[in-house]
């Protein structure tokens, strides 16, 4: 059934405590029409908090509402960002009983406070919305999401204490390393058969999952990530499916591309509009 697309812009940098990336809307809203901007309260950020935690708490609060609202309303929540850490509210906001998660993504973002060596809430997204984390970010959580139920794909840099965690969870996960000896139609499967069975899903795609040597408008490149011709044909694929909920395009900072990532989002942006209001 179609869909109509509601696209909510997220000014975030606090999650990752990068310069830049609190441009990426102001960019991205000149090639993109976006409905409505949510942006970090900057009286909360207190220079004595590595995590930024109260800003961070309240800017998903406020997506949670925004996501949530949106998806009562009728709408398909599109969320650009911003860094990752804003996958809290937009997730947790649509999140129900099996719901799953594919994440594009370079890093494994199941870091917890005591796991992470940055200490950067873009670093724990997916730790929070499994119900590990830090008690004031896990109160955004009403419906935590099964760790069977999460698939991330294009990882090529994961902290070690960070892995150990994935796998005690039982988090699902493809490296960059095993996607190049068996090949994208491989990965092809892989995700198919992960997704062929739900009946929620949602997308999140961060823009440091491609090659930075493409696409380097990014806040943590990563060598080595996916060229479009490997990754776009299977995100159109997946957002063809039946249950697709949602979805996040995060990690843009303007201020180190030269074009190409905003072009990279701006492809799947129509993507989105080619596959949900069609």
């Amino acid at each position: 059934m179609m869909k109509t697309i509601k696209r909510i812009g997220v000014v975030l940098k606090e999650g990752c405590d990068i310069d830049g990336g609190q441009h990426a809307m102001e960019v991205l809203s000149q090639s993109v029409q976006l409905d409505t901007v949510i942006e970090v309260n900057q009286a909360l950020i207190k220079s004595q908090d590595p995590l930024y935690l109260d800003a961070v708490v309240d800017l998903n609060t406020r997506l949670n509402q925004e996501v949530r609202k949106t998806k009562e309303s009728g709408y398909f929540p599109l969320v650009f960002g911003g860094d990752h850490a804003l996958a809290i509210g937009s997730i947790s906001a649509v999140a129900q009983e099996s719901h799953a998660i594919l994440w594009i993504d370079a890093h494994g973002d199941c870091n917890t406070v005591e796991s992470s060596d940055s200490k950067r809430i873009h670093g724990m997204p997916l730790a929070v919305l499994q119900g590990y984390g830090h008690k004031d970010l896990l109160k955004l959580v009403k419906q935590k999401i099964d760790s069977d139920n999460i698939m991330l794909i294009g990882i090529r840099s994961l902290d070690i204490e960070e892995e150990k965690l994935m796998k005690e969870w039982g988090v699902h996960w493809i490296t960059m390393n095993e996607i190049r000896k068996q090949g994208i139609d491989w990965l092809n499967e892989q995700v198919n058969r992960f997704i062929q069975d739900k009946k929620h899903l949602h997308v999140s795609f961060d823009c440091d999952s491609m090659d930075p040597s493409l696409f380097p408008g990014v806040n943590t490149p990563v060598s080595d990530g996916f060229k479009p011709y490997e990754i776009l044909p299977l995100i159109k694929h997946v957002l063809n499916h039946p249950g697709i909920s949602s979805m996040d395009i995060v990690e843009f900072n303007p201020t180190r591309d030269q074009g190409s990532t905003l072009e990279l989002i701006k492809t799947l942006n129509q993507m989105v509009i080619e596959t949900i209001e069609v």
